[in-house]
Protein backbone atom coordinates (compact mmCIF):
# COMPACT_ATOMS: atom_id res chain seq x y z
CA UNK A 1 0.00 0.00 0.00
CA UNK A 2 1.38 3.22 -0.94
CA UNK A 3 0.50 6.78 -0.04
CA UNK A 4 1.84 10.17 -1.60
CA UNK A 5 1.78 13.99 -0.18
CA UNK A 6 2.89 16.70 -1.19
CA UNK A 7 3.67 18.78 2.07
CA UNK A 8 4.37 22.33 0.03
CA UNK A 9 8.12 23.17 2.18
CA UNK A 10 10.65 24.80 0.42
CA UNK A 11 13.69 25.65 1.44
CA UNK A 12 13.93 29.40 0.13
CA UNK A 13 17.55 29.31 -0.57
CA UNK A 14 17.19 26.53 -2.77
CA UNK A 15 14.08 26.63 -4.17
CA UNK A 16 13.16 23.02 -3.01
CA UNK A 17 9.79 21.07 -2.71
CA UNK A 18 9.76 18.42 -0.54
CA UNK A 19 7.23 15.63 -1.45
CA UNK A 20 6.26 12.81 1.23
CA UNK A 21 6.10 9.62 -0.61
CA UNK A 22 4.91 6.38 1.73
CA UNK A 23 4.66 2.72 1.49
CA UNK A 24 3.12 0.75 4.17
CA UNK A 25 5.69 -2.88 4.52
CA UNK A 26 5.43 -5.71 7.11
CA UNK A 27 8.62 -7.17 6.45
CA UNK A 28 11.39 -7.71 8.26
CA UNK A 29 11.23 -9.74 11.86
CA UNK A 30 11.65 -8.68 15.37
CA UNK A 31 13.56 -10.35 17.73
CA UNK A 32 15.55 -10.02 21.32
CA UNK A 33 19.32 -9.99 22.37
CA UNK A 34 20.72 -9.99 25.39
CA UNK A 35 20.31 -6.76 27.77
CA UNK A 36 21.93 -3.84 28.82
CA UNK A 37 23.45 -4.49 32.16
CA UNK A 38 21.35 -1.69 33.66
CA UNK A 39 18.49 0.17 32.26
CA UNK A 40 19.68 3.63 30.78
CA UNK A 41 18.08 6.34 28.64
CA UNK A 42 19.51 9.25 26.87
CA UNK A 43 22.15 7.00 25.50
CA UNK A 44 23.80 6.77 21.80
CA UNK A 45 25.36 3.72 20.17
CA UNK A 46 27.57 2.97 18.30
CA UNK A 47 29.63 -0.13 16.71
CA UNK A 48 33.17 -0.50 16.53
CA UNK A 49 35.04 -3.35 14.81
CA UNK A 50 31.78 -5.70 15.44
CA UNK A 51 30.87 -4.94 18.94
CA UNK A 52 28.37 -2.38 19.93
CA UNK A 53 29.60 0.62 22.49
CA UNK A 54 27.13 2.32 24.47
CA UNK A 55 28.15 5.36 26.63
CA UNK A 56 27.09 7.51 29.56
CA UNK A 57 23.30 8.15 29.80
CA UNK A 58 20.90 8.67 32.45
CA UNK A 59 20.03 5.99 35.02
CA UNK A 60 17.49 4.76 37.61
CA UNK A 61 18.29 7.82 39.78
CA UNK A 62 17.58 10.00 37.27
CA UNK A 63 21.54 10.26 37.47
CA UNK A 64 24.01 11.13 34.61
CA UNK A 65 26.38 8.23 34.29
CA UNK A 66 29.92 7.69 33.34
CA UNK A 67 29.52 3.60 32.59
CA UNK A 68 30.97 2.31 29.22
CA UNK A 69 29.68 -1.10 28.30
CA UNK A 70 30.45 -3.14 25.42
CA UNK A 71 28.20 -5.63 23.52
CA UNK A 72 29.38 -8.89 21.68
CA UNK A 73 26.87 -10.37 18.89
CA UNK A 74 28.58 -13.54 19.28
CA UNK A 75 28.55 -14.29 22.73
CA UNK A 76 25.49 -12.17 22.82
CA UNK A 77 26.75 -10.80 26.16
CA UNK A 78 27.62 -7.63 27.81
CA UNK A 79 30.85 -5.87 29.33
CA UNK A 80 31.77 -2.88 31.59
CA UNK A 81 34.69 -1.27 30.31
CA UNK A 82 36.61 1.53 31.96
CA UNK A 83 34.69 4.44 32.70
CA UNK A 84 34.12 7.80 30.80
CA UNK A 85 36.22 10.52 32.24
CA UNK A 86 32.98 12.87 32.75
CA UNK A 87 29.41 12.14 32.92
CA UNK A 88 27.60 12.44 29.77
CA UNK A 89 24.11 12.42 28.41
CA UNK A 90 22.42 13.47 24.92
CA UNK A 91 25.93 12.65 23.58
CA UNK A 92 25.87 11.73 19.95
CA UNK A 93 28.74 8.66 18.76
CA UNK A 94 30.55 8.47 16.24
CA UNK A 95 32.72 5.85 13.77
CA UNK A 96 35.20 7.11 11.23
CA UNK A 97 38.28 5.25 9.94
CA UNK A 98 37.93 2.84 12.84
CA UNK A 99 38.11 5.12 15.50
CA UNK A 100 34.94 5.67 17.72
CA UNK A 101 34.00 9.78 18.79
CA UNK A 102 32.14 11.02 21.55
CA UNK A 103 30.59 14.43 20.42
CA UNK A 104 29.50 17.18 23.18
CA UNK A 105 26.51 16.20 24.84
CA UNK A 106 25.09 17.13 28.84
CA UNK A 107 26.77 17.21 31.64
CA UNK A 108 25.72 17.72 35.17
CA UNK A 109 24.30 19.84 36.77
CA UNK A 110 21.35 19.21 34.78
CA UNK A 111 21.75 19.46 31.01
CA UNK A 112 24.92 21.89 30.74
CA UNK A 113 26.17 21.73 26.91
CA UNK A 114 29.57 20.63 26.96
CA UNK A 115 32.46 20.92 23.68
CA UNK A 116 34.54 17.64 24.95
CA UNK A 117 35.80 15.85 21.95
CA UNK A 118 37.14 12.39 22.53
CA UNK A 119 38.61 9.01 21.10
CA UNK A 120 38.53 5.65 22.28
CA UNK A 121 41.75 3.44 22.24
CA UNK A 122 40.46 -0.18 21.73
CA UNK A 123 43.90 -1.54 22.86
CA UNK A 124 44.16 0.12 25.99
CA UNK A 125 40.48 0.72 27.08
CA UNK A 126 41.62 4.22 27.62
CA UNK A 127 40.00 7.83 26.45
CA UNK A 128 42.28 10.51 24.55
CA UNK A 129 41.42 13.55 23.85
CA UNK A 130 40.56 15.37 20.44
CA UNK A 131 40.20 19.19 19.50
CA UNK A 132 36.82 20.32 21.22
CA UNK A 133 33.96 21.12 19.21
CA UNK A 134 33.52 25.10 18.02
CA UNK A 135 30.79 25.36 20.81
CA UNK A 136 29.02 23.33 23.64
CA UNK A 137 26.17 21.22 22.45
CA UNK A 138 24.10 18.30 23.55
CA UNK A 139 20.67 16.59 22.32
CA UNK A 140 23.15 16.80 18.48
CA UNK A 141 23.55 14.35 15.84
CA UNK A 142 26.25 13.27 14.16
CA UNK A 143 27.48 11.17 10.96
CA UNK A 144 30.82 10.10 9.81
CA UNK A 145 30.57 11.51 5.90
CA UNK A 146 33.29 11.39 3.29
CA UNK A 147 35.85 11.41 5.72
CA UNK A 148 34.57 13.85 7.99
CA UNK A 149 32.40 14.12 11.34
CA UNK A 150 29.57 15.94 10.77
CA UNK A 151 27.79 17.00 13.66
CA UNK A 152 23.81 18.84 13.66
CA UNK A 153 21.45 20.38 15.97
CA UNK A 154 21.39 20.52 19.53
CA UNK A 155 21.33 23.83 21.72
CA UNK A 156 24.11 25.25 22.91
CA UNK A 157 24.69 27.69 25.97
CA UNK A 158 21.71 29.46 27.85
CA UNK A 159 19.40 26.29 25.83
CA UNK A 160 19.45 28.43 22.69
CA UNK A 161 19.02 25.94 19.38
CA UNK A 162 22.25 26.38 17.09
CA UNK A 163 21.82 26.44 13.67
CA UNK A 164 25.64 25.83 13.30
CA UNK A 165 26.71 22.62 11.65
CA UNK A 166 30.28 21.66 12.57
CA UNK A 167 32.92 19.56 10.51
CA UNK A 168 35.70 17.85 11.70
CA UNK A 169 38.58 16.76 10.22
CA UNK A 170 41.05 13.81 11.56
CA UNK A 171 43.96 14.47 9.48
CA UNK A 172 44.49 18.04 10.98
CA UNK A 173 42.42 17.68 14.08
CA UNK A 174 40.30 20.43 13.46
CA UNK A 175 36.94 21.86 12.98
CA UNK A 176 35.07 24.26 10.76
CA UNK A 177 31.59 25.17 10.15
CA UNK A 178 29.70 24.34 7.44
CA UNK A 179 26.21 26.15 5.89
CA UNK A 180 23.78 26.53 9.12
CA UNK A 181 20.98 23.83 9.19
CA UNK A 182 17.88 25.37 7.43
CA UNK A 183 15.34 24.22 10.44
CA UNK A 184 16.44 24.30 14.28
CA UNK A 185 15.86 21.63 16.78
CA UNK A 186 16.90 19.02 19.05
CA UNK A 187 16.99 15.94 20.04
CA UNK A 188 17.03 15.04 15.81
CA UNK A 189 19.17 11.96 14.33
CA UNK A 190 21.29 11.84 11.33
CA UNK A 191 22.58 9.38 9.29
CA UNK A 192 25.05 9.51 5.98
CA UNK A 193 24.45 7.36 2.93
CA UNK A 194 27.29 8.15 0.23
CA UNK A 195 28.76 11.66 0.73
CA UNK A 196 25.07 13.32 1.92
CA UNK A 197 24.12 13.39 5.44
CA UNK A 198 19.89 13.44 6.34
CA UNK A 199 19.00 15.55 9.46
CA UNK A 200 15.67 13.92 10.59
CA UNK A 201 12.64 15.00 12.74
CA UNK A 202 13.70 16.57 15.79
CA UNK A 203 11.88 18.45 18.20
CA UNK A 204 11.57 22.38 19.44
CA UNK A 205 8.70 23.83 21.00
CA UNK A 206 7.32 20.70 19.27
CA UNK A 207 8.11 17.96 17.12
CA UNK A 208 9.08 18.22 13.54
CA UNK A 209 8.67 15.13 10.55
CA UNK A 210 11.56 17.67 8.60
CA UNK A 211 14.03 15.59 6.61
CA UNK A 212 17.13 18.22 5.24
CA UNK A 213 20.48 16.73 3.25
CA UNK A 214 23.33 18.28 3.99
CA UNK A 215 25.86 17.78 0.62
CA UNK A 216 29.36 18.29 2.85
CA UNK A 217 31.16 18.64 -0.94
CA UNK A 218 29.01 21.59 -2.30
CA UNK A 219 28.22 22.76 1.76
CA UNK A 220 24.33 22.92 0.92
CA UNK A 221 21.25 21.84 2.39
CA UNK A 222 18.40 21.14 0.91
CA UNK A 223 14.39 19.53 1.41
CA UNK A 224 13.71 16.02 1.26
CA UNK A 225 10.50 14.01 2.17
CA UNK A 226 9.60 14.35 5.50
CA UNK A 227 9.01 11.19 7.72
CA UNK A 228 5.06 9.94 8.14
CA UNK A 229 5.46 11.03 11.74
CA UNK A 230 6.71 14.00 13.87
CA UNK A 231 9.10 12.46 16.36
CA UNK A 232 11.67 13.94 18.28
CA UNK A 233 13.83 11.79 20.49
CA UNK A 234 14.39 9.11 18.02
CA UNK A 235 17.29 6.84 16.98
CA UNK A 236 18.21 5.53 13.53
CA UNK A 237 20.83 3.76 11.73
CA UNK A 238 22.09 3.04 8.24
CA UNK A 239 21.88 -0.09 6.60
CA UNK A 240 22.23 -1.30 2.86
CA UNK A 241 21.96 2.79 1.74
CA UNK A 242 18.55 2.89 3.79
CA UNK A 243 18.19 4.88 7.09
CA UNK A 244 15.97 2.93 9.44
CA UNK A 245 14.23 5.43 12.26
CA UNK A 246 12.68 4.17 15.76
CA UNK A 247 11.22 5.55 18.40
CA UNK A 248 10.70 9.04 19.92
CA UNK A 249 8.84 11.12 22.26
CA UNK A 250 6.42 13.99 22.97
CA UNK A 251 4.34 13.80 24.66
CA UNK A 252 4.11 10.14 24.66
CA UNK A 253 6.49 7.18 23.30
CA UNK A 254 6.57 6.00 19.78
CA UNK A 255 6.55 3.01 18.59
CA UNK A 256 7.14 4.27 14.88
CA UNK A 257 9.86 2.37 12.70
CA UNK A 258 10.42 3.63 9.73
CA UNK A 259 12.93 3.33 6.57
CA UNK A 260 14.12 6.37 4.19
CA UNK A 261 15.34 5.62 1.14
CA UNK A 262 17.71 8.52 -0.33
CA UNK A 263 18.06 7.03 -4.07
CA UNK A 264 13.83 7.30 -4.42
CA UNK A 265 13.15 10.26 -1.81
CA UNK A 266 10.51 7.61 -0.05
CA UNK A 267 9.66 6.80 3.27
CA UNK A 268 8.30 3.32 3.88
CA UNK A 269 6.43 2.39 7.28
CA UNK A 270 7.71 -0.80 8.72
CA UNK A 271 6.64 -2.96 11.44
CA UNK A 272 6.03 -1.35 14.77
CA UNK A 273 9.38 -0.99 17.69
CA UNK A 274 7.80 -3.69 20.14
CA UNK A 275 8.87 -1.90 23.06
CA UNK A 276 7.91 2.29 22.26
CA UNK A 277 10.63 4.21 23.79
CA UNK A 278 12.61 7.34 23.33
CA UNK A 279 16.74 8.26 24.02
CA UNK A 280 17.19 5.30 22.57
CA UNK A 281 21.18 3.64 20.93
CA UNK A 282 20.35 2.50 17.45
CA UNK A 283 23.20 1.15 15.60
CA UNK A 284 23.84 -2.12 13.21
CA UNK A 285 26.12 -5.16 13.16
CA UNK A 286 26.35 -6.94 10.20
CA UNK A 287 22.73 -7.09 8.43
CA UNK A 288 20.94 -6.67 12.08
CA UNK A 289 19.75 -3.50 13.61
CA UNK A 290 19.60 -3.51 17.19
CA UNK A 291 17.46 -0.66 19.38
CA UNK A 292 19.02 -0.66 23.28
CA UNK A 293 17.73 0.66 26.00
CA UNK A 294 15.79 4.20 26.20
CA UNK A 295 12.93 5.48 28.33
CA UNK A 296 9.77 3.45 27.81
CA UNK A 297 7.88 6.38 29.25
CA UNK A 298 7.82 10.44 28.12
CA UNK A 299 10.27 11.92 30.37
CA UNK A 300 12.59 10.04 32.83
CA UNK A 301 12.40 6.27 32.61
CA UNK A 302 14.98 3.83 31.60
CA UNK A 303 14.80 0.27 29.86
CA UNK A 304 17.19 -2.42 29.84
CA UNK A 305 15.90 -4.26 26.88
CA UNK A 306 17.73 -5.10 23.44
CA UNK A 307 15.44 -5.51 20.46
CA UNK A 308 17.00 -6.49 17.43
CA UNK A 309 15.22 -6.20 13.55
CA UNK A 310 16.34 -7.98 10.71
CA UNK A 311 15.01 -6.75 6.96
Amino acid sequence: MKRAECRGKSLVTLGVVACTSVVVSSAGVWSTAARLPEPLQEISAATLHGRVYVIGGINTKNEATRTVYRYDPAGDRWERLHDFPDYRHHMPLAVLNDSLYTLGGYSPPGFTPVGMVLVYDETRDAWLGRAFLPEPRGASAAAAVAGRIVVVGGTGMDGKHLDSIAIYDPATDEWRHGAPIPTLRDHLTAGAVGDILYAIGGRRSQNFDVVEAYDLKNDRWAARAGMPSRRGGLGSAVLGGQIYTVGGENPDVFENHERYDPAADRWTTLSPLPTPRHGLGVTTIGQKIYVIGGGPKAGFAQTDVVEVFTP
